[in-house]
């Protein structure tokens, strides 16, 4: 249990409050809310093996596994509300006798990014805006809308998507396969070192983020990140879990 001196020190680094501030966005809460709920995520699951000491410590010192610690907690939580959002949104496709499309975390997030160039109309961006991101319950209040209402509108707004959306490109996934493929060369040499890797690993942080995240295997991620070298066991892990995406989006390819 960590002392309230403590948790005030913790709340005011400016790592925390940066994480916290996109949490407020990406959730659309206040800043205030935000705050809270990383802070109860933090005390719950990523620093629950942390004594007072070893955060007191962790903050004066500045240290980086404090830091990855607070990020993948604002990542989970953002994860939990997409997952929430994503239940709601196929009920609400149910009930309007429309098929429900299997969804990620991803392809909702870019969803609300092509709100703007999809929907012309101010009005309807806020209101597909809404569904994505608090669900249909709390978007009939925020709009006035009976059960209905929502359903005509969800609709018309989702037949009028489909009518508008861009045709897919063919090998989409053509970037993501060729940083793929500059990772399979690189392992492949076998003068690659330690030092090559991470600087592989830090010349592309954002996808090894995404590739480790949602993998329990990985152990100690932030260290795989930060320090290759002595990761470990997870070295391995991470380099199957490299090999499985590349052969699931040459899957998907040949699928589409």
């Amino acid at each position: 249990m960590l002392s309230e001196d403590t948790v005030k020190q913790l709340v005011s680094l400016p790592c925390f409050m940066s994480n916290a501030s996109k949490l407020a966005y990406m959730l659309h809460q206040a800043n205030l809310d935000a705050s809270q709920e990383l802070l109860l995520e933090l005390l719950d699951h990523r620093l629950k093996s942390w004594s007072n000491d070893d955060v007191t410590l962790a903050v004066q010192r500045d240290l980086p596994s404090l830091k990855w610690r607070i990020k993948y907690a604002r990542l989970d939580l953002v994860r939990k509300a997409v997952r929430d959002v994503n239940r709601e949104l196929e009920k609400a496709s149910m009930v309007a006798h429309m098929e429900p499309q299997a969804s990620n975390e991803a392809e909702t997030l870019e969803a609300l990014e092509r709100l703007p160039e999809l929907f012309k109309n101010k009005s309807t961006q806020r209101w597909a805006e809404s569904v994505l991101r608090v669900g249909k319950r709390e978007s009939m209040l925020q709009f006035g809308q009976t059960p209905r209402q929502f359903n005509s509108k969800l609709v018309k707004v989702c037949k009028y998507a489909r009518q508008h959306r861009q045709p897919k490109q063919p090998n989409s996934h053509t970037k993501e396969l060729g940083l793929l493929k500059e990772w399979d060369d690189l392992m492949a040499n076998e003068s690659t070192s330690d030092s090559d890797i991470q600087a592989f690993i830090n010349s592309h942080q954002d996808y090894i983020d995404e590739v480790i995240i949602n993998s329990p295997q990985v152990a100690y991620q932030g260290r795989l990140i930060k320090d290759y070298a002595h990761a470990g066991r997870d070295k391995y892990v991470f380099a199957n879990l490299m090999a499985k995406r590349e052969q699931e989006l040459k899957e998907k390819d040949i699928d589409e």
